[in-house]
């Protein structure tokens, strides 16, 4: 499995308590004591590369910023005579020591967010409107998604994760300022986009698909009060289910969904500190304020924001595990795979760490 996407699912939320979750099954973890090889994944032209997701093959996606330069708009203190420029940024695969771009829906930006066994990648693409709309690679030719109402100038929809079944998850909004308040979960299947259902109980939901299994079982959270309190949810079965929390609500995050229905991610706790948790058919456990999973495989493994990894309930630094001359720091990883392979963020570079 993957982890989502950092920046496109605002508040995310799973915390605890997943009822009729599969039970999980004792598989071993990876070793604690593990050391890795390290692989800079390059560019697609410009450095600026960021990996999203890892495949059980260790093909990775994300985004990089290519070699074409394009006019944006100047900073408002700028002379307005001048003009400004940038490289966009594309998504990508990283296929045994090749990057391949993926290309955009006509338009300069584009990002994947999920790759499955297949190697096709949901993620989003810019298009001319201007407007973001969910993408679907299953080659190098983005397919638009759309979303469940005609999309008008400066409206999003993002896809944010795929399962091996290629069934893909995301939401849309009419505007990027709506994205918090009225925002539509949605499940693409066999070529049909659907509407998920959000909690009854909820005053005028904004809810937000995360990450997909392969038993369809998809995280994600819904906010109410215009954006302030953030409610996490699972769906599946057609139905969805508001979860417990770690006793707060304002600052919830769900990362993380493995094929054994556990999940993990990070939330306030009734003093108002910010735990990471682990909740494994209906236990939770509360990983403390140091570890915050951005990542879970089947084996229970996990990896944060902060370049480490937990195994077995044990957490190191991946920098210690990596050769000490490599000259790289691990800034964060973001997905992990179930051979223990770790797509990480590394001085400003997408690196890919095997382990030994």
């Amino acid at each position: 499995m993957t982890r989502l996407r950092r920046v496109h699912l605002v508040p995310l939320a799973v915390l605890a308590l997943a009822v009729g979750l599969p039970a999980a099954a004792a598989a071993p973890a990876a070793a604690a004591t593990t050391t890795y090889t390290i692989t800079d994944l390059g560019s697609l032209g410009s450095g600026g590369t960021q990996p999203t997701g890892i495949n059980a093959s260790g093909q990775v996606t994300g985004d990089s910023l290519t070699s074409a330069i394009i006019t944006v708009p100047c900073p408002t203190h700028y002379n307005p005579r001048r003009t400004c420029s940038s490289h966009p940024k594309h998504a990508f695969v990283y296929s045994n020591g090749t990057m391949t771009d993926l290309g955009t829906l006509n338009d300069v930006y584009s990002q994947g967010n999920s790759i499955n066994v297949s190697r096709e990648v949901a993620g989003y693409a810019s298009k001319p409107g201007p407007s973001i709309e969910a993408a679907l690679w299953t080659g190098t030719t983005a397919v638009d998604l759309g979303a469940l109402a005609p999309l008008s100038s400066g409206s999003w929809s993002i896809a944010n994760g795929i399962n091996d079944s290629g069934q893909v998850t995301g939401y849309w909004a009419t505007s990027e300022g709506q994205i918090n308040t009225a925002a539509h979960p949605w499940l693409y299947s066999n070529g049909t986009m659907t509407i998920l259902p959000v909690p009854s109980g909820l005053t005028a939901p904004s809810c937000q698909a995360g990450e997909i299994n392969n038993s369809g079982q998809i995280i994600g959270s819904c906010n109410t009060n215009n954006g302030g309190t953030n409610h996490p949810v699972l769906w599946q079965n057609g139905t969805v289910t508001v979860l417990g929390t770690l006793g707060g609500l304002q600052v919830t995050m769900v990362t993380a969904i493995n094929n054994l229905g556990q999940i993990a991610g990070w939330g306030t706790t009734s003093t108002g500190a910010i735990d990471g948790f682990l909740d494994s058919n209906g236990t939770v456990t509360d990983l403390g304020t140091g570890f915050r999973p951005f990542a879970l495989n089947d084996n229970g493994v996990m990896v944060d924001g902060t370049g480490q990894i937990d195994s077995g309930g044990t957490v190191q630094n991946l920098n210690n595990l990596i050769p000490a001359n490599s000259g790289y720091t691990i800034g964060f990883a973001n997905a992990i795979n179930d051979n223990g392979q770790i797509a990480a963020q590394a001085n400003g570079s997408a690196v890919l760490l095997n382990p030994n």
